[in-house]
């Protein structure tokens, strides 16, 4: 490693128009921001980066549903997206743009790259063409039944059943997405990406990824022994999008994810320009071979980033690889998969509207989805809340600092000689800290959030056996002791819990700010005579009626939607 360890994080790049569900944050942004802040923590120059994905097929068509152009599509919900990130306290260091110039520069010269290397070749297909619409219908603007495993209502790129990709063109019982006409077959030039001589450096390359999760790492090398890479189509014919930069392929653009995925790069550029002021300073993330690339993703996006992205880096040559590619599975709601087109979904700005952004981190965590599907459940969403976010961490918090305030005058007092006990407890700060440092560093989300609960209630329960509102002459001594676990509590839940650790932090007084603190601050000692704040609850909680009546508008939803 060079004199600096560096991290780069990446999160799938929403689409700009839809809004993001609760699925999505536990899936992608959430565990990437708990990662990126605990990286921080510890010392190492860590970049988050994301943008919207702004280039899709899907955006075109929503855009002529709107009677918009796509770029007033995305302006319009750029800021809408980027809004509900900042109050997640999501913390990228960008949030970028795949329709900005930067973007377009990258893409042109990445696959002016492959074309001079010879992965890029011209070959006549088969289009659909709406004699209805008159226009070329690629990707998104077809739908019907998947050609491998029979779904109905698929996209002609991509299942989101079964997760095959094909050509357009290979899809069943086709139609029009625009108007619902069968489209004809015409041929045309198309340019096509060489994967198939790729497949056995990609099968290299993902081999000793067995610190993968399991199931990543088993459906990668499985596709890439059984399936083998296809050569790919990788441009279209419409004009929203960065242009393909071949000769003969004006009025062409690439392929949405054979370019989106560029947008990490572009993201990091724009970074470099726009914010770090040296435009020179991106290629110590890309072009540095001892950087640890983490690419944050739910398992739709699986195979585009465990093959394809690694596919076209290894194509160019210059670009480092991803380290791990940490994939999410699903959130279902209520044991049913989620439906945005019914309602059968909880958006991420209608949870902000009610609760605190650190409730609905937490939730997201405790539920991650990280080796199979999981369940968003109402009544499982106040228990969790209720019974170990209030009742475990932030009871033992506001138990210790209510006490400190009233009994003894807002003062951390004076300790008497410090007992077995006493000592015992204060060790267990660096020895949390070190379990949880392991479940991070293994991207174990959910395994760090049962740490820190734990803690807490290692603390509870010395606080229990203490008593220090029966034994006031060894109270100095228990309160002095439970001062500094609640300030370890807010470092080691300073990734998870970022608005809560700094409340705890303006309640302890101690003048720290959460984005500068350091893992190594678990061990610092709050001195005796150092006056806090009064405090408050850091949580309220969640009653029944609230829960009953989320219930209540579900039972709607499904009374009006038959299903």
């Amino acid at each position: 490693m060079g004199l600096t360890e560096k991290v780069l994080v990446t999160a799938a790049l929403p689409y700009s128009y839809a809004p993001r569900h609760f699925g999505h944050l536990a899936g992608a942004y959430l565990p990437a921001d708990i990662f990126a802040r605990f990286k921080r923590m510890k010392g190492v120059e860590t970049l988050y980066v994301c943008g919207t994905d702004e280039n899709a097929s899907s955006i075109v068509i929503e855009a002529m549903r709107q009677g918009m152009t796509p770029k007033e599509l995305c302006d319009k919900y750029y800021p809408i997206q980027k809004e509900v990130f900042e109050k997640l306290g999501i913390s990228f260091d960008i949030f970028s743009r795949t329709s900005k110039p930067i973007h377009y520069k990258v893409v042109e010269e990445f696959y002016r790259k492959l074309w001079e290397k010879g992965y890029i070749y011209p070959k006549e297909i088969k289009q659909w063409w709406c004699p209805n619409c008159k226009i070329f219908l690629p990707d998104r603007f077809v739908v019907g039944t998947c050609p491998r495993c029979g779904a109905p209502n698929q996209y002609g790129d991509v299942c989101e059943v079964c997760g095959a990709w094909y050509e357009s063109f290979e899809i069943k019982d086709p139609r029009c997405s625009l108007c619902g006409t069968r489209p004809e077959i015409k041929t045309r030039t198309h340019f096509f990406l060489k994967l198939s001589a790729l497949s056995d450096k990609v099968l290299e390359y993902v081999r000793d990824k067995k610190f993968w999760r399991k199931a990543t790492y088993n459906k990668t090398v499985s596709w890439l022994e059984k399936e083998g890479l296809r050569d790919k189509d990788i441009t279209r014919d419409y004009e929203w999008g960065p242009p393909a930069p071949f000769p003969g392929a004006e009025g062409q653009v690439i392929y949405n994810w054979a370019e989106n995925l560029l947008g990490y790069i572009s993201a990091t550029r724009d970074w470099a320009e726009n914010i770090a002021g040296d435009s020179e300073r991106w290629k110590e993330f890309w072009l540095d071979k001892d950087v640890k690339l983490y690419c944050f993703i739910g398992k739709d996006n699986l195979f585009f980033h465990t093959i394809l992205f690694p596919a076209l880096l290894i194509a160019h040559g210059d670009y480092i690889l991803p380290y791990n590619v940490v994939v999410n599975e699903f959130v279902n709601l209520e044991g049913e998969k989620l439906s945005t087109s019914r309602g059968w979904v909880v958006w991420l700005h209608d949870l902000l509207a009610e609760y605190d952004p650190d409730v609905i981190r937490y939730y997201a965590t405790a539920i991650a989805p990280e080796t199979r599907d999981t369940d968003f459940k109402w009544q499982d969403f106040a228990e969790k809340i209720n019974g170990e976010l209030i009742g475990t961490y932030g009871n033992f918090i506001h138990r210790v600092l209510s006490f400190v305030y009233s009994r003894m005058g807002g003062v951390v007092p004076e300790p008497g000689k410090l007992g077995e006990r006493d000592q015992e407890l204060l060790n267990l700060r660096t020895e949390y800290a070190k379990r949880l440092e392991d479940a991070l560093e293994g991207c174990e989300f959910r395994k760090g959030l049962r740490i820190i609960l734990e803690f807490a209630q290692e603390g509870n329960i010395y606080l229990n056996e203490k008593a220090p509102w029966k034994n006031p002459e060894e109270a100095g001594t228990t309160l002095y002791t439970l001062i500094q676990v609640v300030h370890a509590l807010a470092v080691l839940s300073a990734p998870y819990l970022p608005f809560s650790s700094r409340r705890i932090l303006d309640y302890l007084n101690t003048g720290e700010r959460v984005e500068e603190l350091r893992w190594s601050d678990v061990e610092k000692i709050i001195s005796p005579g150092h006056r806090i704040r009064e405090p408050k609850p850091l949580f309220r909680k969640i009653t029944k009626e609230e829960i009953d009546e989320k219930l209540r508008r579900l039972r709607e939803i499904k009374s009006k939607t038959g299903s």
